[in-house]
């Protein structure tokens, strides 16, 4: 009988990637969860044994517990495991467990990660490369955040938030950038810096290590790697791009060649930067340059990165994951070049008591590109409210900024609120990485009406 496993939160999307993966080798796999989603409907008719309660029964039968940092100790689930001595490994333990047998490709930086491994997953698999993924959102022409593949290759985003990624012995990797972000767990930028030199450190094959050498924070690193970027004395570097609607076209001058008119169907200057490292990874990976480029074309983008969520009596919603100031910006900077003039309109929900609190002072310019802001009520994501933390400072400081037109909309009532607020021609972004990509859908509904 084939050993089985269970993930205590089984429909988060870094879990539930691991899940999948195990599904296609023909595992038993079970998992726990407070309340069906998407995902974790998905996993269900793909195999997965759900409950939706976190009781100690659910592990009857389990010889191994995967866990995320999100679980709690208390969690009944997790003690009897503890209590029974099996195997409870985190998530990123278990991970670098599967990757053992590969050659893994990681990703890693503040932002940029999702987007940047679902291009690489996406043109290996085109290539015919065959790779194993974990990816944390849908990869669109894949359907899926992760799989199986009979290839040397394994693709996965490498989580610096709370220091798992330096669990992992890569082959190659990309690091996008460094930002201020986690340092609930970092404590100073210091800590992190480090962090990151070592994960460069780690990696295996040094001309498969791809850094973004326009980031000051990665530059004062002195990787050795492949430098990458619009800057002079970028290894890889980007001669030029404009975006066209919603695509870009760019390029690249590498190792003495030149690569014109990259064209790849994502928006912004940090989306070129994104599909430039791994343009560069896949021609040192042996691919050729039509397959990469034929690939990119195909590239359909990542589910919750400036997803078209649809569009009804002229107004088109969009829905973006963006919820650290400087994803914010770049994402909405990319998305007015796109719209053409119309109205931007931004629905925003904040994100951890935390990352308000440490970003707080770079939140008012971040929507410099939004007509109107309409913030909504901090999403907690289990953390405790911090005193004087709230979305009414966070607006304070936005209308003292005199950044853009904002407003406070409690959640309850802010798809009615947009609804009747919008108009024709307006484009509408629900941004944040709680619950507000729900939103969209319940704008267009009340829409139809």
């Amino acid at each position: 009988m084939k050993e089985k496993f269970h993930f205590i939160g089984v429909g988060g999307i870094g879990m539930s990637a691991l899940a999948r993966i195990l599904i296609q080798q023909g595992f038993n796999v079970s998992g726990s969860d407070i309340a069906r989603s998407y995902v974790t409907d998905k996993l269900e008719k793909e195999g997965v044994h759900l409950f939706l309660t976190h009781a100690k029964e659910n592990i009857s039968d389990a010889s191994t517990v995967v866990y995320s940092t999100a679980v709690a100790k208390e969690n009944p689930e997790f003690q009897e495991a503890a209590a029974r001595g099996l195997p409870l490994l985190h998530r990123s333990d278990f991970l670098s467990k599967l990757m053992q047998e590969k050659s893994p490709l990681l990703v890693t930086g503040t932002h940029g990660k999702t987007t940047t491994s679902s291009l690489l997953t996406h043109l290996l698999i085109k290539s015919g490369l065959d790779p194993s993924f974990a990816i944390g959102g849908i990869v669109r022409s894949i359907g899926s955040n992760g799989g199986y593949g009979k290839g040397t290759y394994f693709v996965a985003e490498a989580d610096e938030s709370d220091g798992s990624f330096l669990k992992y012995s890569p082959f190659g990797a990309i690091i996008t950038n460094i930002d201020n972000d986690h340092l609930d767990y970092w404590k100073n930028q210091q800590t992190l810096l480090r962090g990151f030199k070592q994960f460069a450190e780690s990696v295996q094959a040094k001309e498969h290590l791809f850094w973004c050498s326009d980031d000051e924070k990665l530059s004062s690193l002195q990787i050795n790697g492949v430098s990458y970027g619009f800057g002079d004395g970028a290894a890889l570097h980007i001669d030029d791009y404009r975006q066209d609607g919603w695509k870009n076209l760019f390029n690249l001058t590498f190792e003495g060649n030149k690569y014109a008119e990259i064209e790849v169907p994502l928006v912004g200057g940090h989306n070129v930067l994104n599909a430039a490292a791994v343009f560069g990874l896949g021609l040192r990976l042996g691919i050729a340059e039509a397959d990469i480029r034929r690939a990119f074309v195909q590239f359909e983008g990542v589910n919750r990165r400036a997803e078209k969520k649809g569009e009804e009596n002229g107004i088109a919603v969009y829905d973006d994951y963006a919820h650290h100031p400087t994803e914010i910006f770049a994402t909405l900077r990319a998305i007015k070049n796109a719209a053409n003039g119309r109205r931007l309109v931004v629905a925003f929900q904040p994100h951890r008591y935390t990352r308000t609190r440490d970003c707080l002072s770079e939140f008012p310019q971040a929507f410099n590109y939004a007509d109107e802001l309409i913030v909504t009520d901090i999403y907690s994501a289990g953390e405790d409210p911090i005193e004087g933390i709230t979305t009414e400072t966070l607006l304070q400081k936005i209308t003292n900024a005199k950044a853009t037109k904002a407003k406070y909309v409690p959640r309850k009532k802010l798809s009615a609120y947009l609804a009747s607020f919008l108009k024709e021609g307006d484009i509408l972004v629900t941004m944040g990485a709680g619950d507000v990509t729900k939103l969209g859908p319940e704008v267009l509904d009340l829409l139809k009406t």
